[in-house]
């Protein structure tokens, strides 16, 4: 591909609203700041002032709602057939219209349950390339559906016959955003593809004073007791008074309605608040000190991971307490802005916090500051630009 984007079309596809996935809108930025023009498939509303023309994914349909309807699909539709009726049927007609028509220059799919769309011969015809395919495996998808996915037996089969269109011949190039590459290429026997990191905008910040009377530790993020969440609560009972926590929780999952109570006999020292808009994230954070970023490695992503939160806490000028899970220490000793658990026990967390003096936390803070400087998503923008084909 061309350096210039002049003249050039893509689209990204990704199964979220894209107004609330920063992954995506700093793709429609890069992109757009080369002179691309940009359409996207996904949930929601047009998602930005830049994106040409927004397809909307409909919700899933009435009947995949029904768990019965659903078996019955996955034990007698053929594979292709399935994921016409699952996925592309509530794709909007006039998307794969255009891309059979070959108006995109690069296509990238930004959800491993979009790659079987390749399989759809009228939208990707076998005679002739009508764009160049990128995948942004993110994370880790793993060869089996955990056992705790109800019905996982049963779409175990269709599972792994999605997961090997990761391979197929059609897809150009690939990324990741965490320690996950070499996984993939040791299975597909593709070369490791790059590491694209989630970084946000550099914010124009200072690093606030720290209170030594009042130490204010944040985690910010999902709420779900996998993430280490039920660990940081239990590690306030061993943490000196002079540290408090807030919670600042996205999602839906069973430890929100849980927490309240769970944290009611220490509501004088934790207290939850409600998520900040993405692009005031960094903002909103600035005013706290510690970012606990502790995620027991409980599945493979979590050992591999590279959590937008630690490029957010930077931003936001933040010192860092993260578990031993390798990209994290390196990130935190390369920084020089946090400090590492000695193990995944809740007194471990306990100990490392109890381990800050308040002139401590101020270097490292000051430190995320000159980290700032270089852990922003402009930093990150050639990377992108370099594994989708863009710049040589």
């Amino acid at each position: 591909m061309r350096r210039s984007g002049e003249g050039r079309v893509a689209l990204l596809a990704v199964q979220t609203d894209i107004t609330d996935d920063p992954r995506v809108r700093r793709q429609i930025d890069w992109l757009t700041s080369e002179g691309w023009t940009v359409d996207t498939l996904g949930y929601g509303d047009h998602p930005a002032p830049e994106v040409r023309e927004h397809f909307e994914v409909r919700r899933p349909h009435g009947w995949q709602k029904n768990y019965l309807a659903v078996a019955l699909a996955h034990v007698f539709v053929p594979y292709g057939r399935r994921f016409r009726m699952l996925t592309q049927s509530r794709f909007p007609a006039g998307v794969s219209a255009k891309v059979a028509a070959g108006e995109y220059d690069l296509i990238v799919l930004n959800d491993h349950h979009f790659i079987p769309w390749l399989n759809d011969r009228a939208t990707f015809p076998r005679d002739r390339k009508v764009a160049h395919v990128h995948i942004d495996l993110h994370e880790y998808f793993p060869r089996d559906l955990p056992k705790i996915v109800t019905g996982w037996q049963l779409m175990r089969p269709y599972h792994r016959w999605v997961r090997r269109f990761i391979a197929d011949p059609r897809v150009d190039t690939r990324s990741v955003a965490g320690a996950t590459a070499q996984l993939y290429a040791d299975e597909f026997g593709f070369a490791p593809p790059p590491l694209v990191r989630n970084m946000p905008p550099r914010e124009d910040l200072e690093p606030t004073p720290v209170d030594p009377e009042r130490i204010e530790l944040i985690y910010h993020g999902l709420g779900s007791w996998v993430r280490g969440l039920r660990e940081l609560v239990d590690a306030m009972h061993e943490v000196d008074h002079r540290f408090v926590l807030t919670l600042m929780l996205t999602g839906q999952e069973s430890a929100m309605d849980e927490l309240p109570a769970y944290i009611a006999d220490q509501s004088d020292r934790i207290r939850i608040v409600p998520p900040a808009p993405m692009r005031d994230l960094a903002r909103t954070i600035n005013d706290y000190d510690v970012e606990v970023a502790f995620f027991p490695p409980r599945t493979q992503n979590l050992v591999y991971t590279l959590p937008n939160k630690l490029f957010e806490a930077v931003q936001g000028r933040l010192a860092i307490v993260t578990g031993p899970t390798r990209l994290m220490v390196e990130a935190v000793e390369d920084f020089g802005n946090g400090v590492v658990t000695a193990g995944w026990e809740t007194s471990d967390l306990a100990a490392a916090i109890n381990s800050l003096t308040p002139e401590r936390i101020a270097e490292m803070k000051l430190a995320s500051h000159r980290a700032a400087e270089t852990a922003n998503s402009e930093a990150e923008k050639p990377v992108f630009l370099r594994s989708v084909g863009v710049l040589d």
